[in-house]
């Protein structure tokens, strides 16, 4: 895994980085340890943004030193992260932090490693959704097939998996569904360079209360 890791305040994430690189996860940085807040690696002569780098990163961590209502000049790879649906885990003290929409798992009483691990694996619910609408609206010939459909999409390897949950009623559409959900996914995602879909059906006998609607 490849973590990214920023403080509120200088040398706040030393302890996180520690722990990540035992584990044997990868660190990289928006600042250099002992340089100022700006400019940023990306700024720097002959520096580059981690994020634009291989294969990006899988998560950030941010460490947050004190409860500031407000982000800290150090802080603000967050919101290049966020914009780019990399997954967010807050460390340290999470009162009055200004990223609780965009953070996916605070480790503020645990195990940063953990929290990594838990939060570059977690469903990315922002884009799931807009690949659940297209792939709706592409089955909307059936509409109790297309309400059982789902789309679950997650991060891993600098790459997006999508996978497409379709009832075994469903025609063969998995080339046509493949298509549109990785288009959707792009319309909101355009920087991770890899968008994986695979479908797997599921029997209507299985799932309990079928007709449904998975996922919302």
């Amino acid at each position: 895994m490849r973590a990214l890791v920023i403080e509120s305040d200088r040398h706040g994430a030393e302890g996180a980085v520690a722990e990540l690189q035992q584990a044997g996860h990868e660190v990289v940085r928006c600042h250099e340890s002992g340089r100022p807040a700006f400019p940023c690696n990306a700024l720097r002569d002959g520096g580059s943004c981690p994020l634009d780098a291989g294969d990006g990163v899988d998560v950030l961590v941010d460490h947050r030193a004190h409860a500031h209502p407000r982000p800290t000049p150090f802080e603000d790879g967050v919101s290049c992260a966020a914009r780019r649906y990399i997954p967010i885990v807050v460390a340290g003290v999470s009162t009055l932090s200004p990223f609780d929409k965009w953070t996916t798992v605070e480790a503020q009483d645990g195990s940063v490693v953990d929290a990594c691990e838990r939060a570059a694996t977690a469903p990315i619910e922002s884009l799931a959704e807009v690949a659940r609408t297209k792939a709706r609206q592409l089955l909307a010939g059936d509409p109790i097939v297309a309400a059982a459909t789902d789309v679950i999409v997650t991060r891993g390897g600098g790459r997006l998996e999508a996978m497409i949950l379709l009832p075994d009623s469903a025609g063969e559409l998995e080339g046509p569904l493949a298509v549109r959900v990785a288009g959707a996914i792009r319309t909101r995602d355009s920087w991770t360079p890899r968008v994986d879909v695979c479908v797997r059906r599921f029997s209507t006998s299985d799932a309990p209360g079928f007709p449904r609607g998975a996922g919302g």
